[in-house]
């Protein structure tokens, strides 16, 4: 069968709802709480960013190097990127609730076997490995999918408010550890977690199963009818390979950079004659301007172009880098800016990737499309670090590292605005599902 080209659509806003229909209001609410809160008891808060505070318990009681023990996350970020790859492909075929709830269990199993490991290296390393992969489905790939096929209009205010709830796991869950440690050890505090991240994955998913939006409704029938999703991903090919790849190359970038930034911000303005208490401040002040930015970012995405807006945020980002670079003010204020700015990008890009799923592609293969995106987002979130460190060693100063990324955001701006007008646009009607 000869499959006519899908037509470019242009934007059209997306911010309708049914009117009088009280009943789909509670349910998106309730969809879209339940996924934040699986969100924040998920792989990256509740195993990812406690890492930091269980290295000196771990190191001092094996006799490890920081370093060595610090390891472990970098072995979780592959462990993630690979399990995207695959995540992606399950979620299509069998649902993202159930992949979710099997991901769970095995990340909390993961968690559990932490806290009885031996001084084996090895096992160390194998456990952060496999609890990388266990928890991608605990990730965007698997929550911000749901709402990709459960949302029409505001879809990205959905995923914003979603995705806030990540970053405030990111806030809590170190806290949370410290005092679990204080208390309980590091093996007791593991415990803890590994039953947190049980018992609040499995609510989440109840309550987004049971209370929440039914996706597939709308998904398989009415939307990708009008689509013309009936042809095939080879038949579409020409059109979309070159796309995928744009998105693709974008993400990375975008990752890359600011990443990157992120984790060697505090090293940048000690080196800038900052003391270490006014570095980390400003380092966590970078980590509200990711809240805000998703929350932000998913307002407008729903208002305007999301390619344009994404461009315009990835700029901004570009502008802090370069203030960070050139350093032409010494007030407190403008650095608290700068590292405000790309933590805004950071934010921003975590709803973006998913809106540009569904509105560029659509949702034939969205988990596959979205997984295998979410995997160049973490291999950039393995490499910019490094690449950032390694141009320190190589020039003894941040400032040229500074400037690369400045260019390499400013290259992710021009790709996005690149992708011009959506290719599957959204229902102005906001049907229930």
């Amino acid at each position: 069968m000869n499959a006519r080209p899908s037509q470019k659509i242009p934007y059209v806003s997306t911010t309708s709802t049914p009117l009088g229909d009280s009943t789909y209001r509670t349910r998106s609410a309730i969809t879209v709480a339940g996924t934040s809160l699986g969100l924040a008891a998920g792989f990256a808060p509740v195993y990812f960013a406690t890492i930091g505070v269980f290295l000196k318990p771990i190191s001092e009681e094996f006799g490890w190097g920081r370093g060595q023990a610090s390891f472990g996350g970098v072995i979780s970020m592959l462990g993630l990127a690979l399990g995207s790859l695959v995540v992606g492909r399950v979620i299509d075929r069998c649902g993202a609730t159930r992949t979710i709830v099997v991901s769970i269990i095995l990340m909390s199993v993961g968690l559990a076997a932490q806290s009885r490991i031996g001084g084996s290296f090895g096992i160390y390393m194998s456990l952060s490995f496999l609890i990388g992969i266990a928890g991608t489905a605990t990730n965007p790939p698997g929550y911000l999918t749901v709402l990709a096929r459960s949302f029409e209009g505001r879809l990205g205010l959905a995923l914003g408010v979603a995705g806030s709830g990540l970053g405030i796991g990111i806030v809590i869950t170190p806290m949370a550890a410290q005092s679990l440690i204080s208390q309980f050890g590091w093996r007791g505090a593991y415990l803890a977690l590994a039953l947190a991240a049980l018992v609040l994955g499995l609510l989440a998913c109840t309550v987004i199963s049971r209370l929440g939006l039914r996706p597939g409704a709308h998904s398989e029938s009415s939307v990708l009818a009008t689509e013309d999703a009936s042809a095939s991903a080879v038949e579409d090919s020409m059109l979309r390979q070159p796309l995928v790849w744009r998105i693709g190359l974008m993400v990375l970038l975008v990752s890359v950079a600011t990443i990157g930034i992120s984790i060697h911000l505090v090293a940048v303005l000690l080196d800038s004659g900052w003391s270490a208490a006014s570095a980390a401040s400003a380092a966590s002040f970078s980590g509200f301007g990711v809240l805000l930015g998703r929350l932000v970012s998913g307002v407008l995405i729903d208002r305007f172009a999301a390619n344009k807006v994404a461009a315009v945020f990835f700029l901004t980002a570009a502008a802090g880098a370069g203030v960070l670079a050139t350093q032409f003010s010494s007030a407190a204020v403008v650095f608290f800016a700068a590292g405000a700015l790309i933590g805004f990008s950071m934010g921003a890009e975590g709803d973006f990737l998913p809106f540009f799923v569904r509105r560029y592609l659509g949702l034939k293969n969205f988990g596959t499309l979205f997984g295998s995106f979410f995997f160049l987002h973490s291999i950039g979130g393995v490499l910019g670090p490094y690449l950032v460190g390694l141009g320190f060693d190589s020039w003894n100063s941040y400032v040229p590292s500074l400037w690369i990324a400045a260019g390499t955001l400013c290259v992710a701006a021009a790709l996005a605005a690149s992708l011009g007008p959506y290719r599957h646009a959204a229902s102005v009607t906001g049907a229930p599902h």
